[in-house]
């Protein structure tokens, strides 16, 4: 009888240590580490707060061949914006069509 008794118990305190061990990891990680929110967005959806910079693009006007250099002058998409003169510095490169505006 007492071997009985002491078999169920050996049984609770497994079966306890068993689904200790298993929720500990699972509450330490839904446990926030930082002090500050933290936000991890689902995949595949349009999050609204994501910092997106969108940049205006610049299109080719005209290339020009001076001895030893080619210049490329672009337009911005921006109205009003002065046209951008790029030097590329070798006479064998030609100008793309289409690039990102350079800030100066």
């Amino acid at each position: 009888m007492k071997n009985k008794i002491k078999k169920i118990q050996m049984r609770k305190i497994l079966n306890s240590i068993l689904i200790i061990t298993f929720l500990i990891p699972s509450i330490s990680i839904s446990i926030p580490k930082s002090k500050g929110r933290t936000y991890a967005p689902e995949e595949g959806t349009f999050d609204r707060r994501k910092r997106i910079v969108i940049q205006p693009k610049c299109r080719l006007i005209s290339e020009r061949k001076v001895p030893g250099d080619v210049v490329c002058t672009y337009q911005s998409q921006k109205r009003g914006a002065k046209d951008k003169e790029i030097y590329l510095g070798s006479p064998g490169n030609t100008c793309q069509k289409e690039i990102t505006c350079p800030k100066k």
